[in-house]
């Protein structure tokens, strides 16, 4: 902590807290309790009793991961890959849809510092040997943390649900005219595993799924949070889709670049690229009006997905280790807690235009375009009022 502060007459190190309450770990089997790939999962918030409060960031799915084949494993990160497609619904209609999910936040999660990937073993970010442990792949080894993982968790692993909710207060559902649904669709084997030499992959289920969530009661939270939307609230989230036009308020386009065969999910090319021109409505970007050069592509990228000063990505693992993106960084400033502040697209016409000079290459490359936008949830009355990206 910094020393000026603790010298201020004010400072104290500790303070009291209004959050008090039990705090319950809710484990509840899921209907349908098993899915297979290529089916949809729909998952409701539950309701709660009036004076309990959900606590973001707590809600998952949990199972038993089932390979059809031993001579296969799944790639790094399943929880991510797992969700092909997500959609976000709210009173039936969309507020969230992006068929590229995976593929876009497998990458946000290599800008993780290691300490944190390190404890995701239940989201499915492992070592080859832990995931061959867990798909009960015949050739596994005896790794002995693989070994020592596996006693612990054997196949369980996670799906989180909380986009949206996550970087918002505690949430009283019980009064809310509708919840949001989240709807994932699974992608098929071959997306998301790997197999022995000769062998192939012949399938996967999720067993025995769980609803995980962790909720407060107390009566004075849950009418103070189920308050926030007795009368006007608005729920600011980051809109992420593939090639979709916006108008209020974009913050960047994100181009991902993988070998159309893929073996690692973890792997993002980089494409040899000499120079990027941009120009928004006819106008050259104004930050690099001639181009943005090879030598800032990292700098843009960090800008956007590096806001963690331990971040683990590095300028050589960028290029060097395929961990690529090609960010065009639209917003006024690069803070992260902050919405609205993207540019706002109002000759449709014109759009944006983006021009790539590359060296060429003899890759067979697969082509990614992102538009990330700000949105925003209106509620009134707690009923859907408007929704706005």
């Amino acid at each position: 902590m910094d020393r000026t502060t603790e010298l201020m007459p004010s400072f104290r190190r500790m303070y009291r807290t209004e959050i008090t309450g039990d705090r319950k770990i809710h484990v509840l089997t899921f209907n349908p309790n098993s899915a297979k790939s290529g089916e949809e999962i729909c998952v409701n918030i539950p309701k709660l009793k009036a004076d309990s409060v959900l606590v973001p960031d707590s809600m998952a799915l949990v199972f038993d991961f089932k390979n059809s084949n031993t001579k296969s494993w799944f790639r790094n990160n399943l929880g991510k890959l797992l969700q092909k497609r997500l959609e976000i619904r709210l009173t039936g209609e969309k507020v969230y849809d992006n068929s590229g999910e995976s593929l876009l936040e497998v990458y946000k999660d290599l800008w993780l510092h290691n300490k944190l990937r390190d404890d995701m073993v239940e989201d499915g970010i492992a070592s080859e040997a832990r995931r061959k442990k867990i798909s009960k792949d015949d050739d596994s080894n005896d790794d002995a943390e693989a070994t020592a993982l596996f006693g612990v968790f054997g196949t369980k692993q996670k799906i989180r649900i909380n986009k949206i909710l996550k970087d918002h207060e505690l949430y009283a559902p019980h009064n809310m005219e509708n919840d949001l649904q989240y709807v994932i669709t699974l992608p098929t084997t071959a997306e998301i595993m790997n197999a022995q030499g000769g062998e192939s992959v012949e399938g996967y289920t999720l067993e025995n799924i769980e609803i995980e969530y962790e909720s407060i009661d107390n009566i004075d939270l849950a009418r103070k949070a189920d308050g926030l939307y007795g009368s006007e609230r608005k729920l600011s989230f980051e809109h992420a889709t593939l090639m979709k036009r916006t108008e209020w308020s974009m913050k960047a386009i994100v181009m991902l670049f993988t070998n159309k065969t893929k073996t690692d999910s973890e792997e993002y090319i980089y494409p040899n690229i000499e120079k990027v021109r941009v120009t928004i409505e006819g106008v050259p970007n104004a930050v690099y009006s001639q181009g943005i050069p090879k030598t800032r592509l990292y700098e843009e990228a960090r800008r956007l997905f590096g806001t963690d000063e331990i971040s683990h990505q590095t300028l050589t693992g960028f290029f060097k280790d395929k961990k690529f993106a090609l960010v065009i960084d639209l917003r006024t400033a690069s803070d992260s807690n902050t919405y609205g502040n993207g540019a706002k697209i109002q000759n449709t016409q014109s759009g944006i235009l983006v021009e790539i000079t590359k060296k060429a290459t003899t890759a067979d490359v697969a082509w990614y375009l992102f538009v990330l936008s700000d949105g925003v949830i209106k509620i009134t009355n707690g009923q859907l009022a408007g929704i706005k990206y």
